[in-house]
């Protein structure tokens, strides 16, 4: 599907999501994913990429991201602290907050989610020839650039 103009765009965007949605299904059925494999819930998970990309946050940001109410995180929070994947610190701003921050296997399970299927994705890539592997390098470079614009949109506005 060679197509050069901008009418075909919607064209080519429909096609590239149906590549990757057949992607989606092949990865599902060659390996187990640790999103698969989780007890933790949607929201504890929300939580821990939260704490992942921002750091330390005190409750009601945790609680405003997520969208829930600060009584909702505590309980949240509570059950993250009894599985060991995050704790409680003071805020050294403010003594009266307190921080909520990954703990060591926190770091690990959330890295352990971000990382499934980097081995099976090499794999796959190393099946390339080098033309491929450098249109998918600029592809994916592309798609980068795009997220950052569309992140920047969004924190300005």
């Amino acid at each position: 599907m060679a197509i050069t103009d901008e009418s075909g765009r919607g064209e080519v965007i429909a096609a590239i999501e149906e590549h990757e949605r057949a992607l989606v299904r092949l990865y599902s059925r060659t390996r187990v994913s640790p999103l698969l494999e989780t007890a933790l819930t949607m929201q504890q998970l929300k939580a821990l990429l939260h704490l992942s990309a921002e750091g330390p946050v005190v409750s009601h940001r945790l609680a405003d991201s997520l969208g829930i109410t600060p009584a909702s995180v505590t309980g949240l929070v509570d059950r993250l602290v009894e599985r060991g994947l995050v704790h409680r610190a003071e805020d050294p701003q403010d003594r009266r907050t307190r921080l909520v921050e990954l703990t060591a296997d926190g770091l690990t399970t959330v890295d352990r989610l971000l990382t499934a299927g980097a081995e099976h994705r090499r794999d796959l890539l190393s099946r390339l020839d080098i033309e491929a592997l450098h249109a998918v390098a600029t592809a994916f470079a592309a798609l980068h650039r795009a997220a950052e614009q569309a992140l920047s949109e969004d924190t300005a506005g």
